[in-house]
């Protein structure tokens, strides 16, 4: 999974397009820039990896070496027939080992999250002081050694490079006794907030500008990632992490892997459930980044709500809540829903049974606690994000060129947006111990009263 080779900076939703093709940091990593000037139309979808700057870089190089280099093939021919004269022999490139710090250099003040194969910790660099966030992995409940998620994760996120998507900083390693690592850590910026904690948070205030500036920044982040054909596969509000200067960025990549046209089955236990849609609900596995369009959909109408908008409890219950909000699926809506998804037969209406009708935009409008913020263009945006058939489901690029970004009030970059929160850092983690300690008080309290009046 060569994926540095084949990162390509997609044209940016908003601005002029670039000058000219990126050029590779040391690294691997592709530069991104934030184009200058006022909010404009996004350019037509990106190409795709293969074509545009990146492939004319490729190819160019490929010509000065062999320009350069190579000998015509009559004359290796001759070379090699006539005695006394050796064929140029080409240059061998030998990388040295990667020599990773040792876990110490950092030292830990407390646990702020879980991810999907470990725990994720504030920590500070004994050094330079810089706050970080350590996500540690485990090795040793593996039987087969670096789980190989893991492995996926390190090495898309050294690939990818944009301002909306979190920066993996580097890999350290803890040991005991032995030559080999007994848990591996990987040092990420850190950012002060998870939207989770944001929206469950009743101190903390939000504007519509929040909301549509970090919608956008949502979407521009899903746009790069999938212009370069890679698939995150567990968006959800806590995965979006969010910084005191008001920037958004996508975490969590445990579950992320690239693909391509040729990729014909993949597995469909991916994304958490409530931000599960419904094409993997219902068995399909040669499924798309149109996945992630879906989960975008439901953390966009979580933000306007303050809470989670489609709340099943299992599979089954979570696609009868689908079936109830946007309607039972057609096969003139979706023609190939038969084929493609094994468990329709399942679910699919008997004849004579009354079919639910769609009632998605009528279902976005109700129990907001500002209905204002909902306008038409911001349900159309939410319909078209939450199409059944994923097919017909917005991609990232026609998201950012919905009239939704183009109304009043206009969007509003990070840097303007009003962060002063009651709250100076806040997780889902957070939340949940609140909660926690709430439940326990209530149950010492009741214990109390039941005590007295005996």
């Amino acid at each position: 999974m060569a994926i540095a080779k084949t990162m390509v900076r997609p044209p940016p939703p908003k601005g002029p397009p670039p000058r000219g093709p990126p050029t590779k940091r040391a690294g691997g990593k592709l530069p991104f820039k934030s184009p200058p000037g006022p909010p404009k139309r996004p350019p037509p979808p990106p190409r795709g990896p293969h074509s545009g700057p990146a492939k004319r870089t490729l190819a160019s190089s490929a010509s000065r070496t062999n320009g350069s280099n190579a000998l015509p093939a009559a004359k290796k021919q001759r070379q090699q027939q006539q005695p006394g004269i050796v064929p140029r022999r080409s240059k061998v490139s030998i990388r040295l080992p990667v020599v990773l710090r040792d876990v110490d250099v950092y030292e830990k003040k407390r646990q702020v999250g879980q991810g999907t194969y470990g725990s994720v910790f504030v920590a500070k660099d004994k050094q330079t002081a810089e706050i970080v966030a350590l996500k540690r992995i485990n090795t040793e409940q593996e039987e087969n050694g670096f789980p190989i998620t893991a492995l996926r994760e390190v090495k898309i996120l050294k690939a990818l490079n944009h301002p909306n998507i979190v920066n993996l900083k580097e890999i350290v390693t803890s040991k005991e006794r032995g030559a080999f690592p007994k848990n591996v850590f990987m040092v990420f910026e850190y950012l002060e907030y998870d939207l989770t904690g944001v929206l469950e948070t009743p101190e903390i205030r939000l504007t519509q500008d929040h909301v549509k500036s970090w919608s956008q920044q949502l979407l521009n982040g899903m746009h790069y990632m999938h212009t370069n054909k890679v698939l995150h596969r567990d968006l959800k509000a806590s995965n979006l992490l969010v910084s005191r200067n008001g920037e958004l960025k996508i975490a969590d990549w445990g579950l992320a892997r690239s693909y391509s046209s040729d990729t014909k089955r993949l597995t469909n236990k991916v994304i958490t459930l409530w931000y599960r849609p419904p094409e993997l609900l219902l068995g399909m596995m040669d499924y798309s980044s149109k996945i992630d369009m879906w989960s975008a959909g439901c953390i966009i109408a979580e933000m306007f709500r303050r809470k989670g908008f489609l709340r099943g409890a299992n599979e089954a219950t979570q696609l009868d809540l689908i079936f109830q909000t946007c309607g039972h699926p057609t096969e003139e809506d979706w023609p190939d829903i038969r084929k493609r998804c094994r468990l329709w037969k399942r679910f699919e209406p008997k004849p004579g049974e009354t079919r639910r009708p769609n009632r998605l935009a009528q279902a976005l409008r109700d129990k907001l606690p500002h209905p204002k913020w909902m306008t038409d263009n911001a349900v159309q945006l939410l319909v078209k994000l939450m199409e059944l058939n994923p097919d017909k489901r917005w991609s990232a690029v026609q998201a950012l060129d919905a009239e939704y970004f183009f109304e009043t009030p206009i969007v509003k970059p990070a840097d303007k947006l009003s962060m002063r929160f009651a709250v100076s850092s806040v997780h889902e983690m957070d939340c949940k111990r609140k909660y926690e300690q709430k439940l326990a008080a209530q149950k010492a309290a009741m214990q109390r009263s039941q005590g007295g009046g005996r």
